[in-house]
């Protein structure tokens, strides 16, 4: 009988922390009318389901307003310029802007999809004098002309949503250039950087770093506690069950 509990219990626990790491890219911005079209984006490219499998992923958000850019444009373009906008690792306002040296490059979706040349998967996110946090292609040449306006919502270190001024193109110009290959575990050093030590690369978040909350927008803010609220039911109950099967084994 208590083997029978015991399994049981198991079963049960492991279904609940798994719920609680969860996150979901469409109801997050569904709560934001500003974000309606890139949203509707994301599940059209079926790039939403891939946001929401990963464990860790960054999404930089553009408004209704700025995507004039997009219009018009190839279903598989699209595709490719909304996974530009995915980067695989966590980074909210916070550690944006207290990088340690003054530019990052940033590895995205886009890159580990092979389909990028060259440097056309990565992104450059620089931190300038004004403190201000500006995102732009990784190839040598383009402007960084999307800057970072707020956090949306955060779930340390699971997903980051951070809106930006403008849509990051990508850039024609490098599909001579040899392709990259999936899931690169780096990215190349930059081949025309001023001065290479300005620039460093990014890592995984170590596991023992605190919790930063979203800032921004009160609606922003609301978003944030959203997903918050996604998870902490769940693992409240995970917490819960399990003080429960240590008591009933004792």
């Amino acid at each position: 009988m208590s083997s029978s509990l015991t399994l049981f219990f198991f079963f049960v626990s492991t279904f609940l922390y798994t719920s609680s790491n969860s996150f979901n890219i469409t109801n997050i911005l569904n709560e934001h009318d500003d974000f309606s079209t890139f949203n509707k984006l994301l599940s059209e490219t079926q790039l939403a389901s891939t946001i929401n499998s990963r464990q860790t992923i960054t999404v930089l958000v553009v408004s209704n307003g700025a995507l004039s850019s997009l219009s018009g444009q190839p279903a598989n373009l699209i595709k490719k310029i909304l996974s530009l906008h995915i980067i695989l690792d966590y980074y909210d306002q916070k550690k944006l802007k207290n990088l340690s040296k003054k530019s990052v490059l940033l590895t995205t979706l886009f890159q580990s999809s092979g389909q990028a040349r060259g440097q056309q998967g990565f992104l450059n996110a620089t931190v300038t004098k004004d403190g201000n946090v500006l995102f732009g292609s990784a190839v040598p040449g383009p402007d960084l002309n999307a800057e970072l306006l707020d956090s949306v919502a955060s779930l340390p270190f699971n997903i980051s949503v951070l809106h930006i001024s403008s849509a990051i193109m990508i850039d024609v110009k490098a599909n001579n250039a040899p392709t990259g290959s999936p899931l690169s575990p780096s990215p190349p050093r930059p081949a025309e950087s001023p001065n290479d030590d300005d620039y460093e690369y990014d890592e995984p978040p170590p596991s023992s770093a605190p919790r930063v909350a979203a800032h921004g927008p009160s609606k922003s803010a609301d978003s944030a506690n959203g997903v918050s609220r996604i998870n902490s039911l769940p693992a409240l109950a995970f917490t819960l069950l399990m003080s429960s099967i240590w008591w009933f084994m004792a």
